[in-house]
């Protein structure tokens, strides 16, 4: 076999792998990246959650805040 031919095949060779070990790491990364935004989205959800939790827990103060304010007052609010 020519010198060239065999220098063609080692280069060849030397791309391939530098190929897949490009895509194998691309690869892994966007798998890091996928399972690192399902973990933001559950934690947006928690936090929607939460959120809402503290809209009752703050309707519920207002509610006896409101109470208070008329049983101190002995009258209703408009």
């Amino acid at each position: 076999m020519s010198p060239e031919i065999i220098a063609i095949a080692t280069v060849g060779t030397a791309l391939a792998a530098l190929i897949l070990t490009g895509q194998r790491t691309i690869r892994a990364e966007l798998a890091a990246q996928r399972q690192d935004l399902a973990a933001q989205r559950q934690d947006l959800a928690a936090q929607r959650q939460d959120l809402a939790a503290l809209r009752e827990r703050m309707a519920h103060l207002a509610g006896l805040l409101e109470g208070l304010r008329e049983a101190l007052t002995r009258e209703r609010a408009a």
